[in-house]
């Protein structure tokens, strides 16, 4: 072995190696705490969201986690070393997904997302609303917006306290707790009960615990959140909702789920750990290289009514006025509750006992009856089918056995002596569709696929029919296909009729192109006769020289070429009428937009003078190609043109302009814009200028705009029309690119 073919295998060892090396290197995934470890709301969303992704992650994880302790450090100069920190720990391994646990992590990484980890994709938790809306959020972050229902936390107290006129509002005040407060006097003061209302806010926690005692047994108590007291002290609230609750004469409803189990009745809420699951299937779509800008922010749909039954027993609230489906912990199961399965067992083998007593002594019955109502189904629609002009059929291909109905052999001209076979149906078939309907019949022979397929039938009078084929195959127990079948149907007349209208639309298509022509026929024939003046002049002045003793040659040459100058010119507008003028079937062609934006200018050109309207063009410096009739866009743009100058005739002249540019759009498309000075769309004719026979115009038929559309829609683009913010209109049509555009237009 040479030394270079050495120096090749080693380079590709460690490209291999290398390669592999960026294979195993594992993803990461960075959860940020808003508060501290000893929050359970946000603990236990991040052991849902982690129990998830070690679940579901097909590649290997690394999962970080930092503590931003929020709730107890407010200030900037605090927030910045934690930013710092955070961004000397990830600079070498950033995370590829960040998952923010509680409110106040996702302002956090708003702000300092670009210093810890520039991009990288955040899916937040537990955001209400309200601070979603007003975060103004990037597209690459999504998350769960968690909807605390305070009014469904109300409701649940009022069903189970109806006699209760008092009311009491519990908050802290942290930066939550205000917001909370904000979202509790909102959500009272629209409810149509009226309270008594107090609201605990802003106390110390002495003064608050002093208060709470002297609640009324009756009163409702609405407990929502205690980051902090007024003095600055710093609480976790789930943990307060114990301390409340053994202090409260009366019964505390909350909207959290980590309260129930600390003395609360419970409330409307979501367990955190399926806003955990939730967040981590969003993390997992990310890292599978989903574009989170196209992950939509969703609601938590585990959201539901618990309560804890401790709870009701010790203020004696009854069970039987919870809301359906309400979910009731720590209740300890009843005998029947703790057997019912082994019960229901035994009384449902007694009774599948006795029904299969009682079926087998109907069984014959009931088969007769079966066997005669399916043959009175078959014969019913049998009879549908052929008063439908449809044609049933099936083949099983393990008995090579086909049937079809007295209708399918009659729509193939198959006499009744005839055999049923494949071959006797596809030899009907015309010569130039049977490839269609073979490869129609193979595709159907693929598991669960159907085939539609539309060919020509030869009768034998030589009557040519159009027959509609839909196959599909049924498998077998194994996955293979053993049975065939499907409906054949008579679509002449449609055929027919789609033949008829395709020439009654082409032939108003070419109406409408004579019609424009029409009124172009001054300035068309201004066109003309410019260049066949300068022939005349420059053929007599070429004569004049000839007759001369001594013809100068040059000045000869030069009205020559004048002479086939001009006619180059008259040939081209003639060329252009003709095009214009010339009718038959649709042809599809590559087209220059930007050319054909000139070509129409220039036929419009005496046109344009005779009015004194300037026509402007800002054409991409980019050849558009797009696939199409030539032709048929070039009547929409002239439609276009001609209607702009028609709404400017009120327009003083020294503001009479027309603007066409073209544009590329990141669709794939080509804009085409026609901007105009006129007096625009009126209200009243807004939504209705594509309708047909609609029109504003006193010699209008009603139809250039909805033939436009139609062309347009034909050649798979859009057109719209409306009002310009500087005043007039502008009409643009969207066409796809055939290639991507290249060189200079």
């Amino acid at each position: 072995m040479t030394r270079t073919r050495i120096v090749r295998w080693s380079l590709l060892l460690l490209f291999l190696y290398a390669a592999e090396s960026r294979a195993a290197e594992p993803q990461r995934v960075l959860m940020l705490h808003a508060f501290n470890y000893t929050f359970p709301a946000t603990t236990l969303i991040a052991d849902g969201a982690r129990k998830r992704l070690l679940e579901r992650s097909p590649q290997r994880l690394e999962i970080d986690a930092d503590f931003l302790d929020l709730g107890r450090h407010t200030d900037a100069a605090y927030e910045a070393r934690i930013a710092e920190f955070l961004r000397t720990k990830y600079e070498k391994r950033p995370p590829d997904v960040v998952i923010t646990l509680g409110s106040a992590a996702l302002p956090f990484i708003v702000r300092h997302r670009d210093e810890i980890a520039p991009n990288v994709p955040v899916v937040f938790t537990a955001i209400s609303p309200q601070s979603y809306g007003a975060l103004q959020l990037p597209p690459n972050i999504t998350g769960i917006i968690s909807e605390f229902n305070l009014d469904k936390t109300l409701a649940l107290a009022e069903r189970l306290q109806p006699k209760a006129t008092r009311l009491f509002v519990i908050a802290g005040s942290g930066q939550v707790d205000r917001r909370w407060q904000s979202v509790a006097r909102k959500t009272i003061e629209g409810r149509e009960r009226n309270y008594e209302v107090t609201y605990l806010f802003d106390r110390s926690h002495a003064e608050l615990m002093e208060e709470v005692k002297n609640i009324p047994r009756d009163a409702i108590v609405v407990y929502l959140t205690l980051f902090a007291d007024s003095r600055g002290n710093t609480f976790v609230p789930a943990e307060m909702a114990g301390s409340l609750a053994a202090a409260s004469p009366a019964p505390l409803y909350a909207p959290y789920d980590t309260y129930i189990g600390n003395g609360i009745v419970g409330g409307f809420v979501e367990t955190f750990e399926s806003v955990g699951i939730e967040a981590a299937d969003m993390a997992l779509q990310i890292l599978a290289g989903k574009d989170p800008a196209t992950i939509a922010p969703q609601t938590n749909p585990g959201q539901a009514y618990r309560v804890d039954y401790r709870a009701l027993a010790r203020w004696m609230l009854q069970e039987s006025k919870l809301p359906p489906g309400t979910v009731v912990l720590f209740k300890k199961p009843t005998i029947w509750t703790e057997h019912r399965g082994i019960v229901s067992a035994a009384i449902l083998i007694v009774a599948l006992q006795s029904l299969i007593v009682a079926a087998l002594l109907i069984q014959r019955r009931r088969r007769l009856r079966a066997e005669n109502l399916l043959k009175e189904s078959e014969e019913r629609m049998t009879f549908a089918a052929a008063a439908a002009n449809i044609g049933l059929w099936q083949f099983d291909q393990h008995r090579n056995e086909l049937w079809a109905t007295e209708h399918c052999r009659a729509m193939f001209g198959l006499a009744r002596d005839v055999p049923l076979t494949r071959d006797a149906f596809l030899a009907a078939v015309h010569p130039d569709d049977l490839q269609i309907a073979t490869q129609s019949l193979q595709r159907s022979l693929e598991p669960e696929q159907s085939a539609i397929s539309d060919v020509r039938i030869i009768l034998p009078g030589e009557e040519v029919r159009w027959v509609r084929m839909r196959a599909r195959s049924r498998s077998d127990g194994d996955g293979r296909p053993d049975h065939l079948g499907g409906i054949f149907i008579d679509i002449t007349e449609q055929k027919s009729a789609e033949a008829e209208v395709a020439l009654q639309r082409r032939e108003v298509e070419h109406l409408m192109r004579v019609s424009v022509l029409g009124e172009l026929s001054g300035s068309i024939a201004h066109e003309v006769n410019q260049p066949l003046t300068a022939i005349l002049s420059n053929a007599q002045a070429a004569l004049h020289l000839l007759a001369q003793e001594s013809p100068d040659l040059i000045e000869i040459r030069d009205a020559l070429e004048e002479i086939v100058h001009e006619d180059n010119r008259a040939g081209e507008v003639i060329h252009r009428l003709r095009g214009l003028l010339r009718k038959g079937e649709r042809k599809a062609e590559n087209v220059n937009i930007n050319d054909l934006v000139r070509s129409t200018i220039s036929l419009l050109n005496s046109e344009l003078i005779g009015r004194d309207i300037v026509a402007r063009l800002d054409l991409e410096n980019t050849v558009f190609l797009t696939r199409g009739d030539s032709v048929q866009l070039q009547q929409v743009l002239l439609n276009l043109v001609m209607n702009a100058m028609d709404a400017m005739a009120s327009t003083p002249m020294t503001q009479r302009f027309i603007l066409i540019s073209t544009r590329a759009v990141q669709t794939g498309m080509v804009d085409v814009r026609v901007k105009d000075r006129g007096h625009g769309i009126r209200p009243k004719e807004n939504g209705r200028v594509f309708e047909p026979f609609y029109t504003t115009k006193d010699h209008g038929l009603g139809l250039g705009l909805t033939l436009c559309s139609t062309i347009i829609q034909a050649h798979q683009g859009r057109l719209t029309l409306v009002n310009d913010d500087g005043g007039g209109a502008v009409a643009v049509f969207s066409l796809p690119i055939q290639q991507p555009a290249t060189g200079i237009a």
